[in-house]
C-alpha cells in the first residue's frame, strides 16, 4: 500500500516536470522569436536616431544655431538635436518591444504597449512644444534686454515666465489633461502684468520726459500760486 502511495507520488511528480519542460520548450521559439525582433528593433532605432541627430545637427545647424543666438542655456544646456533624436528612437524602440511581446504570449502587457505606442507621438509633441517655450521665452527676454525701457530685467524675466507658462498650458492639453485651472491663473497673471507693465512705461517717460516737462510743470505751478494769492 505504502509502495503504491510512492509510485503515485513519483508520478504526478514526473507528470509537473514533463508538463514544465513541454511548456518550456514550447516557450523557446517565441523567446527566440522575440529575442531577434529586439536586436532588429534596437538596431533600426539606433540607426534612424543617428541619422536625425546628424540632419538636425549638420544640415539644420540647430544647436549652432542656438549657440549663436545665446539660447542654449533655455534649454539648461541640452542638446536639442540629441534630445529629439532619442524622442524618435525610443518611439521605434517601443514599436518593435511591442511586437516582440506578441511573440510571448502576454496579452496584458501587449494591450498597454500598443495603447501606449498610440499615445506616444501625444508625448513627443508636449516634449517639443516645452522646448520650444523655453526657447522662445529666453529669447523675448533677450529682446527686452535689449532695449532701455525702465525695469527691463523684471520685464523679461516676467515675459518668459508667462510665455513658458502658456507654452506647458498648451502642450497639457495634447497629453488630453485638463488645464481650466491654468487658464485662470494664467489670466490673471497676465492681467497683473499688463498694469505692472503699464506703470513701468509710465515711470519710464516720466523719467525721460521730466526735462522737457519742467518748464510746463512750472508754469503751471505759478500759475496755480498767483490764481491763489488773487483769491
Amino acid at each position: 500500500m505504502l509502495m503504491n502511495q510512492n509510485i503515485l507520488i513519483i508520478s504526478e511528480i514526473r507528470g509537473i516536470f514533463e508538463e514544465f519542460f513541454r511548456r518550456f520548450l514550447g516557450f523557446i521559439p517565441g523567446f527566440l522569436e522575440a529575442l531577434i525582433i529586439l536586436i532588429i528593433g534596437y538596431v533600426i532605432g539606433k540607426l534612424i536616431g543617428s541619422l536625425i541627430k546628424i540632419f538636425l545637427q549638420k544640415v539644420l545647424g540647430l544647436d549652432k544655431w542656438l549657440e549663436m543666438k545665446g539660447l542654449e542655456d533655455a534649454i539648461f544646456g541640452i542638446s536639442i538635436s540629441s534630445f529629439i533624436a532619442s524622442l524618435v528612437k525610443w518611439y521605434i524602440y517601443f514599436i518593435f518591444i511591442s511586437s516582440a511581446i506578441t511573440y510571448l504570449n502576454i496579452p496584458t502587457l501587449s494591450e498597454f504597449l500598443d495603447k501606449f505606442i498610440l499615445y506616444y507621438p501625444r508625448i513627443i509633441a508636449f516634449a517639443t512644444l516645452i522646448l520650444f517655450g523655453l526657447i522662445a521665452g529666453e529669447w523675448l527676454r533677450e529682446k527686452i534686454l535689449e532695449t532701455n525701457i525702465v525695469f527691463k530685467e523684471a520685464i523679461g524675466s516676467g515675459i518668459k515666465f508667462l510665455s513658458v507658462l502658456v507654452t506647458i498650458t498648451i502642450a497639457l492639453q495634447v497629453l488630453y489633461i485638463d488645464v481650466t485651472p491654468l487658464i485662470w491663473i494664467i489670466t490673471i497673471l497676465i492681467g497683473g502684468f499688463v498694469l505692472t507693465l503699464s506703470i513701468a512705461v509710465g515711470i519710464g517717460l516720466g523719467l525721460a520726459l521730466k526735462d522737457e516737462l519742467k518748464p510746463y510743470v512750472k508754469e503751471f505751478m505759478e500759475r496755480i500760486r498767483k490764481e491763489s494769492d488773487e483769491s
